[in-house]
């Protein structure tokens, strides 16, 4: 539902999200570190957002990040964005850093909001040429 609504905004295609192994899935969303967090109201998911434990070398990572359509604008997606700052805290992480397809500026200013600030990282999406930038929050600030 969310990659069929907004292809662009993830680093996958529904093809390939579909065709992941037992195993990715397995790993994606193994309970002692990747969490995905649900927004759910009368029954229908209204958002959802992910996130990827960090390492003793890496930030953790928010990923996935998706609201309904009819949701948007209603603060959904601030308290998605909320639910992973709270739980990579918890994690002991110093940073989360996700990646942000240029041109996306409700994306950006979402994040924004939430103390995210572009870093000089960028990387070009190999299926579509989309450049996606890097944001970071310091949680140690």
């Amino acid at each position: 539902m969310a990659i069929s609504d907004a292809p662009d905004a993830f680093g996958s295609t529904l093809q390939e999200t579909a065709e992941r192994s037992l195993q990715i899935w397995e790993y994606i969303l193994r309970p002692e570190g990747n969490p995905f967090f649900i927004h759910e109201h009368d029954g229908a998911i209204n958002g959802l957002i992910g996130g990827i434990a960090p390492d003793e070398r890496s930030a953790a990572q928010l990923v996935s990040m998706w609201v309904s359509p009819h949701q948007r604008g209603h603060r959904v997606s601030d308290e998605l964005v909320e639910q992973i700052v709270s739980w990579a805290v918890v994690t002991g992480a110093h940073q989360i850093k996700l990646s942000c397809t240029e041109g996306n500026v409700h994306a950006e200013h979402l994040y924004a909001r939430h103390g995210f600030a572009r870093t000089d990282a960028t990387e070009v999406r190999e299926r579509d040429n989309a450049v996606e930038f890097e944001m970071c929050l310091n949680l140690n600030a």
